[in-house]
């Protein structure tokens, strides 16, 4: 990869899926711009959205523009087929498509003459059983403190013993979607707890007392999960000063970005 460029990556992700917008400065190759497609398809009711812009140089900005006029479809394995609408440069909207758990979703763009496709599976729903907290030690006002409080958080679910999962997390605090103690993408797969109830910690998550935490459980499709850990590891990388690299992409013909899928389960506990 060659150094001292940088592409502009903005995550959209929805209320459901992840609730904020986060911009990606990654140090990558950006010799030629290319198309960056994001989107999925879950098992909650639709529209759903996929946006599609260029990479560029993130020093002059130059490259980074929507796409537009696009043919976007989405099917499933069942042979359906969805052609998007463009409400808006470069963002692109279902009419009919509803997302089913244990389909497979693909998506086909072209562009400029130029086809780029991906597919995911969608998972089946995983649900809450509880929330439990619990405050960090040495938070809050105090000597050698720093006036914050923090909190363990412990979402519960069963994990299924026939299929490989992947999970993300979104973590929200009085409804404004926030990070642990890495402001990165909270993830996680059942490689050591597989058919187990799980007990799974987000650590040390900024709060008062009185406040709300909702925990949003997304079940998500392996692409989706190496999409978003390939990302955290990049997002790493270039906090520690060495080359960051292009997070794995399930697109064809070198689009960055990803096509997912995913499932939501949420609930929420105030803080005492």
């Amino acid at each position: 990869m060659k150094k001292n460029k940088y592409i502009w990556y903005v995550v959209l992700l929805s209320l459901i899926f992840g609730s904020c917008e986060k911009k990606v400065i990654l140090d990558l190759n950006t010799a030629e711009p290319k198309i960056v497609i994001e989107g999925n398809v879950s098992s909650e009711p639709g529209p759903y959205t996929v946006t599609i812009t260029t990479s560029g140089d993130y020093y002059t900005a130059e490259g980074i523009e929507p796409v537009t006029e696009a043919i976007v479809m989405i099917s499933d394995d069942l042979g359906n087929t969805d052609t998007l609408s463009e409400i808006n440069q470069g963002v692109y909207k279902t009419d009919e498509l509803a997302g089913e758990s244990l389909r497979t979703y693909s998506i086909l763009v072209i562009s400029d003459g130029v086809e780029y496709s991906g597919s995911d599976y969608l998972p089946e729903q995983v649900f809450i059983d509880s929330l439990e907290y619990e405050k960090v030690e040495n938070s809050g006002p105090g000597p050698g403190n720093d006036d914050v409080s923090r909190y363990n958080i412990y979402c519960y679910f069963n994990d299924a013993v026939e299929t490989e999962d992947y999970y993300r997390f979104n973590i929200f605090v009085n409804g404004i979607a926030v990070g642990g103690n890495r402001n990165y993408y909270s993830l996680t797969s059942d490689r050591r707890f597989n058919g187990y109830h799980v007990k799974h910690t987000l650590r040390r998550i900024e709060a008062e007392p009185g406040d709300t935490i909702t925990i949003g459980l997304n079940a998500i499709g392996y692409n989706t999960y190496e999409y978003f850990r390939t990302l955290n590891d990049a997002l790493n990388s270039g906090g520690m000063g060495s080359t960051p690299y292009n997070p794995v992409s399930n697109l064809s013909n070198e689009a960055l970005g990803y096509f997912g899928t995913y499932t939501n389960d949420t609930q929420s506990i105030i803080l005492y």
